[in-house]
């Protein structure tokens, strides 16, 4: 089946617009002849998508857990695949998604898999994978549940790396704002008055007065020379060698290395143990889960496990020689190996880091408040003490 886009009017000549889903442009005409609609114009959603944009549409995070929590709960209600897809869809609040997920449909029932289907819709790897083996045993139902489990504790990891960060930003940003409010509107209009007050000028005000003419003579260039920096610094970043000489220098710092290895190992860990619990071999799983590692130095010491593993050597021993990964990781993990329980103790230590994540954060910011709530304080106020020193002067004068 396809998907129409179709304009329309109704018995009182108001024009409708919609979706609807038909085998074929003439079935779609005939469907809207009977809801009583004129149509006058139709196209497939495919065609008028490419037009647009040249893509295809896609879900985004919170999407792609909706449609594995919807398509689990339909599955285990026994309902048919294709009529589980077609039920998600229909609950779609955007009109993209709709269309993502009828595609998905579409792509089923002209006989592919629905793993196949996913990975044409540009699906991450690991959930193309995992539902692959789902649709292997016979448990897509169990696969997509864990599947959500897994992308809602990505979505949780990273909230927390956001609220981490975008308070102190917000904090700064204000700070440095009304700082530069100050610097150069308010301090411009002052100066005039000392002048003709005459009289000498506190150091510290002569000292605010030439960073204000600095900025408002050269405010435009600094803007400028900012953007080409972050611009420079993205471009040089697709250089794997610059990648890789920046994440070295991480991994070098210290609290913040242990904060991203604890991360990382916390991703790591419940990727590879989702795609072992969902039966996917080894090999197959480490490739996939060696996608999550963000660092590059890491990416390597998942790469050389995966090539021990393929010799004959154990996960744990693999990992530890690398250097990086914490050492409790690495004796779970060996013990995960010797009781045949690996999956169940990657997700346990997946669990583990991730609540170490979320502390260390809270710690974090719990200590970046006050130091930031005092940078501006001594900031605002050594602008406001450079205006009232000469006005304290002035009026001693004019005494």
């Amino acid at each position: 089946m396809s998907v129409f886009a179709y304009e329309a009017l109704d018995g009182r000549g108001r024009r409708q617009k919609g979706e609807i889903e038909a085998d074929s442009e003439r079935g779609a005409r005939q469907k809207l002849k009977a809801r009583q609609l004129v149509v006058r114009k139709l196209s497939t959603i495919e065609k008028q998508q490419r037009g647009k944009d040249g893509g295809q549409p896609h879900l985004n995070a919170s999407e792609t857990v909706l449609f594995l929590q919807q398509l689990s709960t339909l599955s285990e209600a026994g309902m048919p695949l294709i009529d589980a897809l077609g039920s998600i869809a229909d609950g779609m609040s955007k009109q993209a998604s709709r269309r993502a997920v009828f595609s998905i449909r579409k792509k089923v029932l002209e006989g592919g898999s629905l793993a196949e289907a996913l990975r044409v819709q540009h699906f991450d790897e690991v959930i193309c994978n995992m539902v692959a083996a789902g649709e292997e045993t016979g448990q897509l139902e169990a696969v997509a549940s864990r599947l959500a489990q897994l992308l809602e504790h990505r979505q949780q990891l990273n909230q927390d790396l956001l609220s981490a960060t975008l308070y102190p930003a917000i904090i700064m940003g204000f700070g440095v704002l009304v700082m530069l409010f100050l610097t150069t509107v308010v301090i411009p209009k002052m100066v005039a008055v000392f002048e003709r007050a005459g009289g000498d000028l506190p150091t510290l005000t002569k000292v605010v007065i030439a960073l204000s003419d600095f900025l408002r003579a050269h405010g435009g260039w600094l803007i400028v020379a900012l953007a080409a920096l972050i611009l420079g610094y993205k471009l040089l970043m697709r250089k794997p060698s610059a990648r890789q000489r920046r994440d070295e220098l991480l991994l070098r710092l210290p609290g913040i290395s242990t904060l991203l290895v604890t991360i990382e190992t916390a991703r790591f860990s419940r990727t590879l143990g989702m795609l072992l619990s969902g039966g996917v071999p080894a090999l197959a799983a480490m490739l996939i889960a060696n996608q999550s590692w963000s660092l590059l130095p890491l990416k390597a010491i998942g790469e050389q496990a995966r090539e021990g593993l393929r010799e004959g050597e154990s996960l744990a021993a693999a990992l530890q020689r690398g250097g990086y990964i914490p050492s409790m990781a690495t004796q779970l993990l060996a013990v995960g190996e010797q009781s045949g329980q690996l999956d169940t103790m990657l997700l346990r230590i997946a669990d583990h880091y991730e609540k170490e994540v979320s502390r260390n954060l809270s710690r974090m910011l719990t200590i970046a408040e006050p130091l930031l709530v005092m940078f501006m304080a001594v900031g605002v106020g050594a602008l406001a003490m450079a205006i009232l020193l000469p006005i304290v002067e002035m009026n001693q004068l004019v005494k």
